[in-house]
């Protein structure tokens, strides 16, 4: 592929691929918790039935002209959620596209979907790494961050960014005509008029944090993780009463999978790494909440954090082959205990140094 045809990556590509996986986990999330509380009902009467998968198609396409119709900067917000959504209803019903008896409930769907979901978080991370700097790179993002000129007045933020890949371009010795295009550029960005836009969210940001601050003071916060920690902990330990039970000689153990007992001496693969997994994610719960309750937070937080990205990164697959529902509530309970302790890294340790 010749140097003017490579891709190019745009720097917005982090966030719009991290709102795709957004989109795409909480869709299926949702669309599972909902089929199940509702009993699976079907649209489309006795002869045809509207698979999800059909809506999520729909919605793709739509994303997708709505990427080659329009320029506004708001394409990409869109297209990231039509993609994400989209994506996430169709690969939900990805059971029904490799068996040959359409079975929704089929033991590999669910680590695929997760597997698909665990590849554009990934992707996301990549592109959040991308090199931004290099001279065709930065001639592509002031050509797309120019389109706040025609929309009129400049945000500062805006303004700030672009003055900034204009500088970068014009400094740049290996394209001199590059540097050319951000020098002749430059004025028309420093004549243009610029607006703060009124930011309707800002005030209730600021009674959202007033209210964090007044009722969920540290030692609140710290209560909320140490109890979640052990709660999760215990019932991920589990895993290692499983592990137990595999490698028992006791005749009398029995290990029921799926409605059948495994026969003596059986390991199923995916068994052992999902009962493992688990076991070292409550192991670690544990000793985070220890941590937490004797006031090593950094300690604590870390142990914390390390278990629930180890679960949710690899674990979960195994275990959504065992039990699909389960992995749902699963992942559900350990995003939120991950969102709480970042939350607490962010509020109490990000700026202070924890006594050691």
């Amino acid at each position: 592929m010749s140097a003017h045809r490579g891709p190019v990556p745009r720097e917005d590509a982090a966030r719009s691929v991290r709102l795709v996986a957004v989109g795409f986990g909480v869709t299926v999330v949702v669309t599972r918790l909902y089929l199940a509380l509702t009993g699976y009902p079907q649209i489309g009467g006795e002869v045809y039935h509207l698979a999800h998968a059909l809506w999520g198609g729909l919605l793709l396409l739509v994303g997708g002209l709505t990427a080659l119709a329009w320029s506004n900067r708001w394409v990409p917000t869109v297209t990231a959620v039509c993609a994400g959504v989209g994506s996430g209803l169709f690969v939900d019903e990805v059971g029904k596209f490799i068996t040959q008896r359409n079975d929704y409930f089929t033991p590999l769907a669910a680590p695929i979907i997760y597997a698909v979901f665990l590849g554009v978080l990934g992707l996301a991370l990549l592109a959040g790494r991308a090199r931004l700097d290099r001279p065709r790179v930065l001639a592509y993002s002031v050509a797309v961050r120019s389109k706040s000129l025609a929309d009129g007045p400049l945000r500062p933020d805006d303004r700030a960014a672009l003055l900034r890949d204009l500088d970068a371009l014009a400094d740049h010795p290996a394209r001199p005509d590059l540097a050319a295009y951000a020098a002749a550029l430059r004025p028309v960005v420093d004549q243009a008029p610029t607006d703060v836009p009124r930011d309707r969210a800002r005030p209730l940001l600021a009674v959202l944090h007033r209210a964090e601050s007044g009722l969920v003071p540290r030692w609140v916060h710290r209560i909320v993780l140490i109890v979640g920690s052990v709660l999760l902990g215990l019932l991920s330990l589990v895993g290692l009463v499983v592990l137990l039970a595999l490698w028992s000689s006791d005749p009398d153990v029995q290990i029921v999978l799926d409605d059948q007992t495994l026969p003596p001496g059986s390991r199923p693969p995916v068994l052992v790494v999902a009962s493992a997994g688990e076991a070292l994610l409550g192991v670690l719960l544990l000793v985070a909440a220890g941590a937490l309750l004797l006031g090593r937070d950094r300690v604590g937080i870390r142990l914390c954090r390390v278990g629930l990205l180890v679960a949710l990164a690899g674990v979960n697959v195994a275990l959504g082959y065992l039990d699909a529902e389960l992995v749902v509530v699963a992942v559900v309970a350990e995003l939120a205990l991950l969102l709480l302790a970042g939350r607490y890294r962010t509020r109490f340790l990000t700026q202070t140094t924890e006594r050691t």
